[in-house]
């Protein structure tokens, strides 16, 4: 029975299963299943006749049965540069970076590699872009005796003492100077080698550098970082020694000579000097005591007026200890030297506890404040004095965030600040930044950021079809000039273009740079535009004309190392970078396309007309 009752049960399921699938595939025959399209976005395919022609040429078929502009040197006709990121998992140069800039026809420095008899090289040009050759550096950093014993730190003639190494990349072969690109500098750290002499080495591309040497603690407090003049370093293995008191001497002592004085005290505090334009340390770290302490901030090389002076573009920072709260620090710049003799750190009043919320804008007084999640920074303008007027040379800076309900609680010390408050994202409020002045009256802040600019437009290919499925990118314009310093620095935004090309996304007040990137397989070319509204999206909503999308110029090389053999370079991001045509001269360039190697280091790129 119970056997029989189970072999029942399973033959009535295999049953019912049946009659369903017949009920499935009687339904389907009715009405076919149509298959779901893997990509709704346009496609750019021949014929070619409606697109707008190129500078010199109009669009053409190619044999990729696409609609390109095919230039007479198959790149694009304006200047652009190459930046390939190396993976780090590549065998040749990996992490490293390389530019190559095209000539005022478009045509990058595709060259061959070094021939070697009986080897067949694989890189031709124009297909293949050889990566440059290495350069092996290795030294250290030494000290005389004399300049040992300058600083107070008494060492034998030529010893060698730890450092960290920066290279920064300057320009190569084909440009002397680089303009502003995302570029990786290489690092180098001593290590004991053979006879306990402590040295450093590494491999970087040739090219020009500068080279910027830091002694690390406990040396730093007595020895001060050194920077070269730029070095041009071709591929080979370079002795890379620097000697200090023989190579560069210590810079007069009388000039670098600070008397430091803090009522309250110095014990634990720090003092340097600090180049304003880099905010690079130019000087060693000197820890103080007592009340008043006179110390020498060594500096090597750093004569930039013809009397030996600081020059005008150094700042002498007096820090508290790190773990201090509500404590500013002192930064005064100095003029032609003037000011660093003697620094006084005035006393200021006590901190003072401020609290405050971030909510929607109030509209009815009688409703209750409706906070919401945010961060909220400080950064002074000037710090109240106890016995003085308030001082610009006092700086402190601090960053809070709220809960939930957008309440904040923070101690600063008295004085007027810049207060930026970014809502969180989602909550459709905007970046905003306020001047707050901080003293005992103060009781609570409320602020009450506007909402976001609602940014729409349209993508169209130049074809008349609208571009759908399209990402379109907002990326803060940081060009000189390009913002007001009483805005506050806006987000990134993002967003994707509809069915008809149409898009809308919340930004906030500030200049932009924006992207139309074409979904990948589709064969349209990313175009940038500088938006044209008034007042840099600063209104509540603002509208920007069609977006327009040409066919692209087609750039495709194979990325080889410099061997013989030409071995490919897998994986590596290559980016394309060009200034826009109303931008001027001396502008930063801008990112107009990028792809990654494949597995055969073969990279394609689209692009389109240089920015607008």
């Amino acid at each position: 029975m119970t056997a029989g009752g189970r072999s029942g049960a399973g033959v009535g399921a295999r049953v019912s299963i049946g009659a369903l699938l017949a009920a499935v595939v009687g339904a389907s025959s009715c009405e076919p299943i149509q298959p779901r399209p893997i990509l709704t976005a346009p496609v750019n395919r021949c014929p070619c006749e409606l697109y707008e022609p190129g500078a010199s040429t109009a669009a053409r078929c190619s044999s990729r049965d696409r609609c390109e502009i095919l230039t007479a040197g198959g790149r694009p006709e304006y200047p652009f540069w190459i930046v390939v990121h190396v993976p780090d998992s590549s065998i040749f140069a990996p992490g490293f970076t390389y530019v190559f800039f095209s000539d005022t026809q478009g045509n990058p420095a595709f060259t061959e590699p070094p021939v070697t008899p009986g080897v067949v090289t694989r890189c031709r040009p124009p297909q293949c872009l050889p990566l440059g050759g290495l350069v092996g550096v290795s030294g250290g950093y030494r000290v005389t005796a004399e300049a040992s014993d300058a600083v107070g730190y008494p060492l034998p003639q030529g010893t060698s003492i730890p450092v960290r190494v920066v290279y920064e990349p300057l320009g190569n072969a084909q440009q002397e100077r680089f303009p502003k690109l995302p570029l990786d500098r290489a690092f180098a750290s001593s290590r004991i080698g053979s006879g306990g002499v402590v040295e450093f080495s590494r491999a970087i591309p040739a090219g020009t550098y500068r080279r910027v040497f830091y002694p690390q603690p406990p040396f730093d407090e007595f020895f001060p970082p050194t920077v070269s003049e730029p070095v041009s370093l071709a591929p080979d293995f370079v002795v890379d020694t620097f000697v200090l008191g023989a190579d560069l001497p210590l810079d007069d002592p009388a000039t670098r000579t600070a008397k430091i004085t803090r009522a309250d005290g110095l014990d634990g505090w720090r003092a340097w000097l600090v180049d304003r334009p880099s905010q690079r340390r130019i000087s060693v770290v000197r820890t103080l005591s007592g009340t008043e302490s006179e110390v020498v901030l060594h500096t090597a090389g750093e004569q930039r007026t013809p009397t030996g002076g600081l020059g005008d573009e150094v700042e002498a920072v007096v820090a508290p200890p790190a773990s201090w709260t509500a404590v500013p620090r002192y930064v005064t710049q100095l003029f032609g030297g003037a000011g660093l003799q003697a620094l006084r750190y005035d006393p200021i009043p006590p901190p003072v506890a401020v609290a405050g919320v971030v909510v929607q804008p109030i509209t009815d007084p009688n409703a209750p404040l409706l906070g919401y999640a945010a961060r909220v920074s400080f950064e002074s303008e000037s710090i109240a004095r106890t016995n003085a007027e308030p001082s610009t040379l006092l700086r402190y800076s601090s960053t809070v965030n709220t809960d939930d309900r957008g309440r904040f609680a923070t101690v600063l010390p008295p004085g007027t600040y810049a207060a930026t408050i970014e809502p969180a994202e989602g909550t459709g409020y905007a970046k905003r930044k306020e001047i707050v002045v901080v003293d005992r009256a103060l009781t609570a802040l409320t602020f009450q950021p506007p909402p976001r600019t609602l940014l729409t437009g349209r993508a169209v290919l130049t074809d008349g079809r609208p571009l759908s499925d399209a990402a379109v990118v907002a990326i803060p314009n940081t060009s000189p000039g390009a913002r007001s310093s009483l805005i506050a620095e806006p987000r990134p935004g993002r967003t994707e273009t509809r069915e008809d090309g149409s898009f809308a996304f919340e930004l906030d007040p500030g200049p932009y740079i924006l992207s139309v990137i074409p979904k990948a397989g589709t064969g349209f070319p990313r175009v940038v535009v500088r938006p044209d509204v008034p007042g840099s999206l600063t209104a509540q909503v603002a509208e920007l004309p069609d977006i327009r999308v040409p066919a692209p110029t087609r750039l495709a090389f194979t990325l080889r190392d410099p061997s013989p053999t030409g071995n490919v370079i897998a994986n590596a991001v290559v980016r394309i970078f060009a200034r826009s045509a109303t931008a001027p001269a001396d502008s930063d360039p801008i990112e107009i396309g990028n792809a990654m190697t494949d597995s055969e280091g073969s990279v394609e790129i689209l692009l389109a007309q240089e920015p607008r």
